[in-house]
């Protein structure tokens, strides 16, 4: 791990790029949030019952567990196959899903290895489908748990978000002694995607604000560290020493949280917006379209920094 100083943006011009950033989060978010959740043709958020509310929770669950190191359009359509296929058992009884179909249904989709779902490579040895299944049974563990405990998940989460900011339910999914099984990490950016997932179906859809926009957690994957870095938006990178320029994304998330917070900005708008850039083609690893980007005028432009691959020097 190696650290490197630059020249950072002024306060002025930091604010100005942290309010085009929240700004295009917010609006691109309103128009593509049922894709990025993977919505089912089953399931509808905008019911205004206790038990639909009740049934999205535990399939966005389900779906940030097996979205943890995967291609986005194989865990999409992974998770609406999923749901379409088992519909309730999968959300109340998904320990009574015979094992046979849900690893026909995971090759269907995944591949017969599995490597159209999980990049094989990076996992160390561990079989995309050992993947998929420990994950499963996570989900599956926390569901029997509510049974046991006679809870409902939506319940939970309020109770939670009531007794702190989002990040006190983030503690809470994060340590779960059954659900922590799941996570990828010690500070797991899926967990984090779904709390603020949560809060934005309470204010949005639902309209309850039981904790507010302001306090959603930054997710930070490395595409939105490495622009934070690119930017100037940070004063001090941290990257890794073996492989260099690309930067520790998990190292700095408390520092731009910090940056973020220091703004009034909405943290999820902001992080959003940031991976769009790369999203949409602006700020990639190799070649970024600066020219075409929205926020030219303001970047300092420290391309060598990346997110997964070294810069082409």
């Amino acid at each position: 791990m190696a650290k490197e100083k630059q020249k950072a943006l002024s306060n002025e011009e930091r604010n100005k790029l942290l309010g085009i950033l929240e700004e295009q989060g917010k609006i691109k978010w309103s128009k593509r949030w049922p894709r990025h959740m993977a919505l089912p043709n089953n399931l509808s958020p905008f019911f205004p019952t206790t038990e639909s509310r009740e049934k999205i929770l535990r399939y966005l669950l389900l779906r940030v567990l097996i979205n943890q190191q995967a291609k986005f359009e194989k865990v999409r359509e992974m998770s609406i196959r999923i749901s379409e296929e088992f519909t309730d058992d999968l959300l109340f009884n998904p320990d009574k899903i015979p094992e046979s179909k849900l690893f026909k249904l995971f090759k269907d989709v995944a591949g017969e290895k599995g490597s159209l779902l999980y990049k094989v490579g990076a996992l160390g040895g561990i079989k995309p489908l050992s993947l998929f299944t420990y994950r499963f049974k996570a989900y599956e563990g926390f569901i029997k748990w509510l049974k046991e405990k006679d809870r409902n998940f939506l319940e939970i989460i309020i109770e939670q978000l009531k007794k702190g900011k989002p990040i006190h339910l983030f503690q809470f999914l994060k340590t779960h002694l059954i659900l922590e099984a799941g996570w990828v990490g010690n500070d797991p950016k899926a967990c984090r995607m779904f709390v603020n997932w949560v809060v934005f179906l309470f204010n949005e859809i639902w309209r309850e604000e039981i904790a507010k926009m302001k306090e959603t957690l930054m997710i930070v994957d490395g595409h939105v560290g490495k622009i934070f870095c690119r930017s100037g938006l940070l004063e001090s990178v941290e990257y890794e020493g073996r492989r260099p320029y690309i930067v520790l994304a998990s190292k700095m998330r408390p520092l731009i949280e910090d940056v973020v917070s220091q703004s009034g900005r909405i943290p999820f708008y902001v992080d959003n917006g940031t991976f769009y850039l790369f999203e949409e083609g602006f700020c990639t690893d190799l070649d970024p379209r600066c020219q075409e980007c929205g926020i030219n005028k303001i970047c300092k432009k420290y391309k060598k920094w990346t997110a997964y691959q070294m810069w082409k020097e």
